[in-house]
């Protein structure tokens, strides 16, 4: 059984902010104050997800560091004809070849 909505939060907002408020909710389908408490027993959910994302992007610009570290030392060994090629190919499959200053 669902907990009676028996309290009241009043918040101050614009005159602008209800419109584009009360527009959100009418798109949703439902009333503001149901938009209201979904937005606010959201908010946790949201902020782990942000979280989780943070996270993922700290682990992705270290794979980047590591890719970058491998393409650059492989620069150096790899004659610049073999590069060429390596763009050509890349051209033909629709991707754009990455240029890196010597």
């Amino acid at each position: 059984m669902a907990e009676a909505l028996t309290e009241l939060l009043r918040v101050r907002i614009t005159p602008s902010q209800k419109q584009n408020f009360s527009e959100a909710a009418a798109l949703a389908g439902i009333t503001p104050s149901e938009y209201a408490r979904r937005l606010l027993t959201n908010a946790h959910s949201i902020q782990t997800e942000v979280v989780a994302l943070r996270h993922a992007i700290e682990v992705l610009a270290e794979h980047q560091k590591a890719s970058i570290e491998s393409l650059l030392l492989l620069r150096q060994i790899v004659p610049m004809t073999k590069v060429e090629e390596a763009h050509q190919h890349m051209s033909m499959l629709g991707y754009q070849p990455l240029q890196i200053e010597a």
